[in-house]
């Protein structure tokens, strides 16, 4: 199992520090809690959520979202993705045309 290289505890889902490349357990897994050689540079990376602007366009530092959206298009349509209701239901009338006549060959549409 491995150990903790701060405090020696051991730990069975050690954390992988990506400034100094030890594992450490839970209590030591931030670089400030480990006294990491990467620290400077864990410091110049922002916090999360720091500069986000919440806007149309989704929640970025940038305010666009996954990608930015034109003015006066809705977001989350893909161009040329529409649903084809003429299409459907043209083929729901051709379905219907197809039942009723099988249904007068078999002779249930027949009076009498």
């Amino acid at each position: 199992m491995p150990r903790c290289d701060s405090c020696g505890k051991n730990v069975s889902l050690p954390f992988h520090c990506q400034y100094c490349g030890k594992n450490f357990c839970d209590d030591h897994r931030l670089p400030p809690n480990h006294a990491c050689a990467g620290l400077a540079e864990w410091k110049k990376t922002p916090a999360p959520g720091v500069g986000i602007r919440y806007g149309p366009g989704g929640a970025t530092p940038y305010g666009g979202g996954y990608a930015a959206v034109p003015p006066g298009k809705k977001p989350g349509r893909r161009p040329g993705r529409r649903i084809p209701y003429l299409k459907i239901a043209v083929a729901v009338i051709v379905i219907i045309l197809i039942v009723l006549f099988f249904l007068g060959l078999s002779g249930h549409l027949l009076p009498g």
